[in-house]
C-alpha cells in the first residue's frame, strides 16, 4: 500500500482516531492524530508498508505511546539540528528587534 491509501482509506482513519483517542485518554493528554500518523508512517510503516488494512490496523493497535513519544522526540532533534542559532533567540532571551 502506497502513503496516500494509508492516510486516506477511512478504515485506517477511523482505527487511527481511536488509537489517538486511547492514547489520550490514558497516557498522553496533549497528543493528536497527525502525532499518531506521523509515527506510524515514519516509524512503523517506513520499512514496512501493510499490504491490507486488516495489517495496517493491528499495526495502528499495537503502536504504544513510548514509540510516538521515540518518533516524535528524533523528529524534534532533527528539526532542531537544522535550525539556524538566531532560531533561538526567543527561547534564550537574545536581541528583540
Amino acid at each position: 500500500m502506497n502513503e496516500s491509501y494509508l492516510t486516506g482509506n477511512k478504515h485506517i482513519k477511523l482505527a487511527i482516531a481511536l488509537k489517538t483517542s486511547q492514547l489520550k485518554r490514558e497516557e498522553l493528554s496533549s497528543l493528536t492524530y497527525e502525532h499518531v500518523e506521523s509515527a506510524l508512517l515514519g516509524l512503523i510503516w517506513y520499512h514496512h508498508a501493510p499490504n491490507s488494512v486488516h495489517e495496517a490496523v493491528d499495526d495502528i493497535f499495537k503502536l504504544n505511546a513510548n514509540e510516538v513519544v521515540q518518533y516524535l522526540s528524533s523528529q524534534a532533534v532533527i528539526v532542531g539540528s537544522q535550525m539556524k542559532l538566531n532560531d533561538f533567540n526567543d527561547l534564550i532571551g537574545g536581541k528583540k528587534e
